[in-house]
C-alpha cells in the first residue's frame, strides 16, 4: 500500500529513505513463493488529493526495475523476481532503494520524504498489516465518497448556462459515469 501524507505535523514521522524489513531477506527464503506486505509512506507538503491516485499506482515501478514485475488488483499485488537477479544478490534493500529512486524521479516536485516497510513470512503480522491498510483505505474512500455525494447533489445543476459551455462538463460526465457504475455493482 502507498500512503501519501501532506499534513505538516505527520511529515516528521516519516524517516526519509528508511527501509524496514520484518522477516527474512530474499536470499534466506527457501520456498519458491512467499507472502509479504509492502507499505510505502510518502510525505510532501505539496501533495494534493489530485496527486494521490498517481502516487498510489505501481505500474511504473514494475516497468522500471529490471527482473521485477508487478501484477495488481485492488488491495493485493503479486510480484515476480527473476531468478537470475536473485542469484546476483537482489534484496529487499535493493528493491526499496529502486522504489525510492523511481518515486523521487517521477514525483520530484512532490516528495520530501519516503519510507518503506516490508513484512515477510509472518502471517499474523501480514493479516494485521492488511487490516491496518484496509482501515487507511476506508478513510481515503470516505473522502472520495464525500466528494461524489457533493457532485451527486450538483447533477441537478442550477447553473444558467447549458452543458455545452459549462466549465465543469467533463468532471460532471466522469462523476455520472462513476455513479452509474457504482449503482450497477451495488456499492
Amino acid at each position: 500500500m502507498v500512503y501519501p501524507i501532506s499534513e505538516s505535523e505527520s511529515l516528521n514521522f516519516i524517516k526519509s529513505r528508511r527501509i524496514t524489513l520484518i522477516g527474512p531477506e530474499i536470499k534466506e527464503i527457501s520456498t519458491p513463493s512467499v507472502d509479504f506486505g509492502m507499505f510505502i509512506l510518502i510525505g510532501g507538503k505539496r501533495i494534493s488529493e489530485n496527486d494521490w491516485t498517481s502516487l498510489r499506482q505501481f505500474n511504473f515501478i514494475s516497468n522500471g526495475i529490471e527482473g521485477f514485475s508487478i501484477r495488481s488488483v485492488p488491495r493485493r499485488f503479486w510480484c515476480r523476481i527473476n531468478s537470475k537477479i536473485i542469484k546476483n544478490n537482489f534484496s529487499f534493500e535493493i528493491l526499496g532503494n529502486a522504489i525510492f529512486y523511481l518515486y523521487t524521479q517521477k514525483f520530484k516536485n512532490l516528495i520530501e520524504n519516503i519510507e518503506i516497510l516490508f513484512i515477510v513470512s509472518y502471517p499474523n503480522l501480514i493479516d494485521q498489516f492488511i487490516k491496518t491498510t484496509s482501515d487507511i483505505s476506508a478513510d481515503i474512500n470516505k473522502k472520495w465518497k464525500s466528494k461524489i455525494d457533493k457532485w451527486k447533489k450538483n447533477i441537478d445543476c442550477d447553473y444558467d448556462w447549458g452543458c455545452e459551455i459549462c466549465p465543469y462538463r467533463e468532471e460532471c460526465y466522469n462523476i455520472k459515469e462513476v455513479l452509474v457504475e457504482r449503482e450497477r455493482i451495488g456499492n
